[in-house]
């Protein structure tokens, strides 16, 4: 009787007290990268056995409550905040090297300013690119939501009370004036919205609402963990503070004051722990300082774990809430897509972009197949922005795949160009028109002007999405590039004889197509009409004396394998870019002597063919978080004969010209129909914005080229000529183009040292030969 007695006692205490158990809630501060420091609270609460039954949280306190409520651990957390894959939520970069789709990339211009209009509502819709709604592109962002968070909403079914920790975040809705609670819906979403500060991050619309950073009205949600969860116990961590009094000409903090509202950083003392990290030296973004901030959290908490313990009598078993953890994260769904829905675009349109997927009627696509498809559309001119969800379907365990996409505009108009004290000041300007319905049509008309090239270029380019997608591209320009006679260098002014002048028309046509993600292979045929002058001997009055010139009519067909993942325009650190050409040529020369008398009387012509092959490779290798090291190889063939001339010789030649000095400098003794040349590039980056780097480059013809007593071309020895440069740069990175100073040398002419500065992007049209 006794014994059947204590069994009943027992089991009524312990049911009362599961019934009646200590109930703990966890809220996060929003805060910036400081939120890292809510990682080390959690651990050093799971490592003392200490429960967390549910979780509120704003902006960055919403990011790790949402990762913690879905079954990530801190150990979790931490790699994926230290992973390179993280930047991407706050990269303000292009598509990722891996992703790439070079076939439907255009060639680089010179533009710091993009311009885009439509075209029926011109005068109303002006959208200028350099100013963007948000500072951090949000490319990235919208695809890794998806990725991280669509498994674990199919899985509560997008009731955030079902995950593994029940849990709520906090946006803002600036029309309406109040905090928006969210606690079901696409997760990803709700996070999204919850850390989209104003012009940091682009906000998200969720139903018909413009959701902004829930730290405007509440950046400590204590008040939606006592209504929604009833916890017995609160621990509060708080990384952020109400804005300060603003100072004249402290526009940030202006901004802050007008921005966020005052928050109640505290916690009913019958209700709770609080944890409060006062950090003055500490950015928005500065991800960087993870193991700092988390040791900050993690060694607080140690020390008033004895309070806590006192405070929280209730343990949980690290051990069953691991097994806990991997069973929930076990049921997630598999990524698996069936359908695609699109939003925003005709049924043309409808049927290019999931071509752009390769996807098929009721074909099984994976989250890699989304993930090439997803940047592959954003690659080109046609759309603005894709903002893709994963709606999961309980019925065929499938994933559909739903785009909101935004077209872009019709017209773009460019300005950009390049100013230095090297003489090649430039001014672009283009535009163009482009359309996407059944397949993509781009047409552009581009200018440059400037003391050393003049480029007047059009372009007509159609895009098919077929099995094997397809471009056609035609291209008509007429350029001159000018080569002065006097050029400035480091110690003295050189006195050169050469006052050159290449001037070039051409119409090419071009058919191209994916050679890999990276690469593209291009076929051309085209006719060209190139016109050199120049004058072979030493000339001490330009006015009065005529140049000698040389005209090349040109038939010509060509083969290209290339890519291109650098990470900018120019002065890249990181990525590849590499370039194969076959070429075979057909043509005619005429030379005429500069009397300065007569007009060309056709007294030379002479005609042949040749085969021309190049190979360039610069490719950049990160040696450590500031160091990286790139390589340069550069090899050409040509089978052409020489010309009427040496002069004439050498300017028809391949040229060697791997620094953007070396591009503007007509230099003889980096010129040979065969050659190798190879650079190494050491760069140090200072952050994300400046660095230095170091050229050091050696050009080896395989016959260098001499003059002889009869102003003619003749063949030297094999491989009897070394040459060398170097180039020594500090560059500034902006978002809009890049300041750089350099130092330079070539080993010839004797004493050949430059300096400079340049502003813009130095970066000439297509050649018909290159």
């Amino acid at each position: 009787m006794k014994k059947a007695f204590a069994l009943i006692l027992f089991l009524i205490i312990h049911i009362s007290g599961s019934i009646f158990a200590q109930k703990v809630g966890l809220v996060l501060s929003g805060g910036g990268a400081k939120g890292m420091t809510h990682i080390g609270i959690i651990r050093a609460l799971e490592e003392n056995n200490i429960p967390i039954d549910y979780i509120t949280g704003t902006s960055m306190g919403a990011i790790v409550g949402s990762l913690y409520a879905m079954g990530y651990s801190p150990d979790d957390m931490e790699k994926m905040l230290k992973s390179p894959d993280f930047k991407k939520w706050y990269s303000s970069g292009g598509i990722e090297e891996d992703y790439m789709y070079y076939f439907k990339m255009n060639p680089t211009t010179p533009e710091f300013i993009n311009i885009h209009l439509s075209n029926m509502k011109m005068a109303k819709k002006v959208k200028p690119r350099f100013l963007p709604s948000s500072v951090v592109d949000p490319m990235h962002m919208n695809i890794v939501f998806v990725e991280l968070y669509a498994q674990a909403t199919a899985k509560c079914k997008g009731n955030f009370d079902n995950l593994f920790i029940p849990f709520r975040c906090v946006a803002s809705d600036v029309y309406n004036k109040k905090a928006l609670i969210m606690d079901k819906g696409d997760l990803g979403d709700a996070v999204r919205a919850s850390m989209s500060f104003p012009g940091m991050f682009k906000p998200i619309e969720i139903d018909s609402v413009l959701a902004y950073d829930g730290g405007i009205y509440d950046n400590f949600p204590v008040s939606t963990m006592i209504k929604d969860f009833h916890p017995d116990v609160i621990i509060g961590s708080v990384v952020s503070s109400n804005p300060s009094k603003p100072k004249e000409g402290d526009i940030m903090g202006q901004l802050e004051n007008m921005i966020m509202q005052k928050t109640d950083y505290s916690i009913p003392d019958s209700l709770g722990i609080m944890m409060t990290f006062k950090y003055t030296d500490v950015s928005l973004m500065d991800f960087d300082r993870y193991d700092e901030l988390h040791d900050i959290g993690y060694n607080r908490t140690i020390q008033l774990m004895d309070s806590i313990k006192q405070r929280i009598s209730r343990r949980t078993s690290y051990r069953m809430l691991e097994k806990k953890r991997i069973d929930f994260k076990r049921e997630m769904p598999e990524f698996k897509f069936r359908k695609i829905i699109i939003n925003g675009t005709n049924e043309q349109q409808k049927k290019y972009i999931i071509r752009g997927f390769h996807a098929k009627d009721n074909e099984i696509f994976s989250l890699e197949d989304l993930r090439k498809g997803y940047f592959r559309l954003l690659s080109d001119n046609m759309i603005e922005e894709i903002l893709p969800h994963a709606q999961y379907d309980y019925n065929d365990s499938t994933f559909t795949l739903i785009l909101d996409v935004k077209i872009a505009e019709d017209i773009s108009l460019r300005i950009g160009g390049n100013v230095g004290s090297n003489g090649a000041n430039q001014i672009y300007l283009g535009a163009s028109y482009h359309n996407l319905g059944k397949y993509s049509k781009e047409f552009a008309i581009e200018g440059q002007l400037g003391q050393i090239y003049n480029n007047l270029q059009l372009t007509g380019k159609i895009d098919l999405q077929t099995e094997i997608p397809t471009s056609y591209r035609m291209i008509m320009s007429l350029s001159s590039f000018d080569y002065k006679g006097q050029t400035q260098n480091f110690f003295n002014q050189i006195n050169s004889p050469v006052f050159n002048k290449k001037d070039e028309r051409f119409l090419k046509a071009y058919i191209s197509m994916p050679f890999l993600s990276k690469h593209k292979a291009e076929f051309g045929i085209g006719i060209a009409s190139l016109y050199d002058q120049y004058f072979q001997t030493n000339v001490i009055d330009f006015t009065n004396s005529a140049r000698d010139k040389s005209k090349y009519e040109i038939l010509g067909g060509s083969v290209v394998m290339e890519g291109n993942t650098l990470d900018s325009k120019l002065y890249a650190v990181n990525g590849k870019r590499e370039r194969l050409a076959a070429n075979i040529y057909w043509g005619t020369e005429r030379f005429e002597q500069g009397t300065g008398t007569d007009p060309y009387d056709g007294n030379f012509k002479y005609t042949q063919a040749w085969l021309q092959i190049s190979y360039e490779l610069e490719k950049y290798f990160r040696l450590g978080k500031k160091i990286s090291l790139g390589s340069y190889l550069h090899a050409y063939y040509s089978s052409r004969n020489f010309s009427n001339n040496y002069r004439a010789t050498m300017m028809q030649a391949g040229e060697f010209s791997p620094t953007p000095h070396s591009k503007i400098s007509y230099n003889e003794a980096f010129r040979a129909n065969q050659f190798a040349g190879l650079g190494v590039i050491p760069v140090y980056k200072f952050n994300n914005m400046v660095h230095a780097r170091l050229g050091i480059y050696g050009f080896v013809p395989f016959f260098p080229i001499y003059c002889n007593e009869t102003n003619k071309a003749t063949y030297g020895k094999i491989f009897s000529k070394f040459e060398y440069m170097g180039d020594l740069s500090l560059v500034v990175r902006l978002p809009f183009g890049s300041v750089s100073a350099y130092l330079n040398y070539y080993s010839s002419p004797n004493k050949n040292w430059n300096a400079g500065i340049s502003l813009g992007w130095q970066i000439f049209g297509e050649r018909f030969m290159q």
